[in-house]
Order: structure tokens, then sequence, then C-alpha cells
């Protein structure tokens, strides 16, 4: 059986099992039940937890699920975190749709702001539109986000903007950029501003050592400051 297929077998054993809540009532002219303190669980073929799904309130009606004040925690291999918060979450078919103020945070101060989001179960993908990232060294913007929950990596493109704060504060635009790891590579047209003036490449890669930037490579750099070098 493949990964996703055992997912999805185990999907529907989530819901059955998993569903911890206080019942308020049911809607006797359909199957809808609406329910408070709600907890679904996901697991990988291996039995090791994949996601969880808290929420303060929802209604269940068959495969169709809305729930609210929702919290999902994404389990990776390495025992680490990524937690995704927002108001509203919508699931049907495998597809789920989180909305309003949706923030997500990684364990190692990684931290992302959406309007809305879009979770492929199957899949194992989060998509968004525009999406602001913050890390201490780094804060970007992007048209799109996507993220792929098994590889770990995140992909921004659309058009890409960067503040880097290292010694000196850089600005860097790019196409599109891919973060794992902590590591952020920016691709596409790359252009890195600062005071000592610009580097343009094909790639430049950002973490905790400093910017390199590859392919193409052309830089023009004030090294004196606006001063002519004392040729003496």
């Amino acid at each position: 059986m493949s990964r996703a297929k055992g997912l999805l077998a185990i999907l529907v054993v989530a819901v059955l099992v998993g569903l911890v809540f206080l019942p308020r009532g049911r809607n006797p002219a359909s199957n809808e039940t609406v329910a408070r303190t709600i907890a679904l669980y996901g697991y990988a073929e291996d039995g090791a937890p994949r996601w969880e799904i808290r929420a303060q309130e929802g209604r269940l009606d068959g495969s169709t699920q809305t729930l609210t004040g929702v919290a999902i925690d994404f389990h990776n291999e390495d025992g680490s975190t990524m937690s995704v918060r927002g108001d509203r979450l919508e699931r049907s078919s495998g597809v789920g749709r989180l909305s309003g103020d949706v923030r997500i945070e990684r364990s190692d101060d990684f931290h992302m702001e959406v309007e809305a989001l879009t979770w492929n179960e199957a899949e194992e993908r989060l998509d968004s539109g525009p999406i602001g990232l913050s890390t201490e060294d780094l804060n970007l913007s992007a048209a799109r986000f996507g993220y792929d929950l098994q590889a770990e990596t995140a992909t921004f493109d659309g058009g890409v903007e960067a503040e880097a704060r290292l010694e000196t504060e850089w600005t860097i635009r790019a196409e599109r950029a891919e973060e794992r790891d902590g590591v952020v590579t920016f691709l596409g047209g790359v252009t890195v501003d600062s005071e000592e003036g610009r580097v343009s490449a094909e790639s430049v890669r950002v973490d905790e050592n400093g910017i390199l930037a590859g392919g193409g490579v052309e830089a023009r750099l004030d090294l004196w400051g606006s001063r002519e070098p004392d040729d003496t």
C-alpha cells in the first residue's frame, strides 16, 4: 500500500476513533452533530503520529467538518512540530481550508502569517496566497507559499522580497525562494542591496553564516565608503 493510500485509510479511522467531544445536540433533519472540545488524529503507515487537530467547537456532517478555534500540530520524523493556528477550518474529501488570522510556527524560530491556508491531506502539502515570514534574522514576503510536510521544505514564488539582518542590513529580491532547516535560498534574477552596493546572481543563500551568492555573480560595492581609494 502506498504512503498516501495508507494515510487516507487511517484518516477515516482517525475521524471515527480520534474524536473527543462534549455533544451539544444533533439536527434531526440531517446527520449533523454539533460538538465542543474536538480532537482528531492522523497517523503514518508505521503508526507514527503525523498530525493532531484540536478545536473549541465544530459541526460534523458525515465526511464534512466545520471547526472553529482551531490548532493543528504537524509532527516531523525528528520529533519536532510545526503548529498552525486559525479561526476556522473546513474539511471535506481530504482537503482542509483554514481561514481567519492563520499563523504558522515552527520550533526553530520560524513564523508565518497568511489570510487562508489549504491543506491537501493525501499529498501532505500546505498552500496559500500572499504570505509573510519572519525569523530572528530575516523578514520575507511572497505572493504564493507552499509547504511539503513530508520533505519539510517551504517554497515561495510569484515575486519574493526579504530583509536580512546580519552585520549589515540587506534587501533581497528574487523570483522565488526555498527554505529548509533554516536555510533560505533565493532563485531567479536575484538582487541583493545594502549600503555598500548591489550584488546580482542566479541564486543567493542566507544562513547563520551569512550570505552566499552563486551563478553569474556581478557585484558593485562601495568598498571605501564613497571615498576615492588611497593609492599611496
